[in-house]
């Protein structure tokens, strides 16, 4: 056997018209770095979106970053040229993350490594993920570089073409100990733990610098197959934890890290979690450890039963969001069938029975998807507030090697094909005559305009909402 390999792990830039935190952290690479070191690899994490970092702080031509509440907060920015395809698009690009300077010195600290490996997120966020690699090639030039991460798995073809990585890895998690040992001749001595969710280790949190929150993932995969969505793609199987797991992960962080806020990133979080979620939750509301959670990825709507929301009350839940998408009982069968008549109005009313207020509960509604009206979404914006809740609009985004792709690729006026930069939900690449790209705008002022009325703001007149 060889020599145990030192692999360094790097969380890549963005480039965007906007980027928030919003309990944001690398899971796939925490949780990856946890499986190579319990394998008896050495691994090093270098994070380009860290919001802490002083050599970046003090620089001259960096936009500040700013703390949020709970842990969230805004990124280091940087003015950088607009793609030419963005050209006549009328928005500010920039480059979130910490300077480029900062990368190359923190990289040239580190021993020389055996592999690099490099995630990615949204497709529109390869060209960060492009930089970063160039970046890398420049201080460690003879070092493979791997590509990982949501982008690699949905745009493989375009990513071995654009980003000069080595090689882009998209094989099963299962198939990853192989990999690893055809590149380094090491033998992974934990093979076993990479075949299923279950059986992995918690994700690498002391690889962060500064852990605010800690990012939770109690289950992996989604039992729905909404045509919008890529989870399905992403993780065929739907795997969860353990009850004795999840709440050792959660107060082993706050014990270790003293950290208070825990986002959970599951796409199914309550769903059939009687045996898993739920006993873990129910001891930790006993032992009232003053925890605050949150859960930027949405419940499912059907799952807010009486029991259910009054438990996430006891345990400490602080953000709430669903996933309600969409009033129209035509457009829910449609996408995949999550929330039927009443199902709404019902968990409403249970998570205000438990005693969560409106500013807690914030609503996802689709906007901009293939065949809807302009309308529709305006009537859920008022529908929602009516309700007291805080209505989100969650743009479209046309993904690669969903159902709805193909409906997206006819009907847009750009090459979503070829050009993953058009997928960027802010661009809405998918307008149509009937659905503007001045509707959209005008969407999200409404949307904006309700959430302020609920915090006691005023409303302004909606062309959308007068014509609706």
């Amino acid at each position: 056997m060889s020599k145990a390999p030192f692999i360094l792990l790097v969380n890549p830039w963005i480039r965007d018209f906007a980027a928030f935190d919003l309990w944001a952290k690398p899971m796939g690479l925490l949780m990856l770095g946890s499986l190579l070191r319990q394998g008896g690899c050495g691994v090093a994490f270098v994070d380009c979106l860290s919001r802490h970092d002083p050599a970046t702080e003090n620089a001259p031509d960096v936009l500040p970053g700013r703390d949020r509440p709970h842990g969230t907060g805004k990124y280091y920015r940087m003015r950088v040229p607009k793609p030419e395809v963005f050209s006549g698009f009328p928005r500010t690009y920039y480059r979130y993350g910490i300077h480029p300077d900062s990368l190359r010195s923190q990289l040239t600290a580190l021993p020389v490594p055996d592999l690099i490996w490099v995630t990615s997120a949204m497709t529109y966020w390869y060209e960060g993920v492009k930089e970063t690699v160039a970046i890398l090639r420049e201080v460690f030039p003879a070092v493979p570089v791997w590509l990982g991460g949501t982008y690699a798995a949905l745009c493989p073809a375009h990513a071995r073409k654009t980003i000069g990585a080595d090689e882009i890895v998209t094989c099963p998690q299962g198939d990853l100990p192989d990999r690893v040992r055809a590149a380094t001749g090491f033998t992974l001595s934990n093979r076993v733990a990479w075949r299923h969710f279950r059986t992995s280790p918690p994700p690498a949190l002391d690889l962060l610098s500064h852990p605010a929150y800690a990012p939770l993932l109690t289950s992996r995969g989604c039992p729905f197959r909404c045509p919008y969505c890529a989870s399905g793609v992403l993780y065929p199987a739907w795997e969860r934890r353990g009850a004795s797991a999840i709440h050792g992960e959660i107060v082993a962080w706050h014990r270790r890290y003293g950290v208070l806020d825990f986002a959970f990133y599951d796409d199914a979080l309550l769903l059939h979690a009687q045996s898993s979620l739920k006993p873990a939750l129910e001891k930790l509301a006993g032992e009232d450890r003053g925890l605050r959670f949150h859960t930027p990825n949405a419940l499912h709507i059907r799952a807010l039963t009486p029991d259910w929301c009054r438990l996430l009350h006891a345990a400490g839940f602080k953000t709430i969001r669903l996933g309600l998408e969409t009033l129209t009982e035509d457009e829910h069968r449609r996408w995949g069938g999550k929330v039927l008549t009443g199902m709404f109005e019902t968990a409403m009313k249970n998570l205000f029975d438990a005693g969560f207020t409106p500013e807690q509960i914030g609503v996802y509604l689709l906007c901009g998807v293939p065949g809807q009206s302009r309308h529709e979404v305006a009537r859920a914006i008022r529908a929602v507030a009516r309700a007291g809740a805080r209505p989100r609009l969650a743009e479209y985004s046309p993904v690669p090697r969903t159902p709805m792709w193909e409906d997206a690729r006819r009907i847009a006026a750009f090459d979503i094909e070829c050009e993953p930069l058009f997928h960027n939900n802010s661009f809405f690449a998918c307008r149509r005559p009937d659905f503007t790209y001045e509707d959209m705008t005008e969407l999200k002022l409404m949307a904006g305009d309700h959430d302020r009325e609920g915090r006691g703001g005023g409303l302004r007149p909606s062309r959308v909402e007068a014509n609706g």
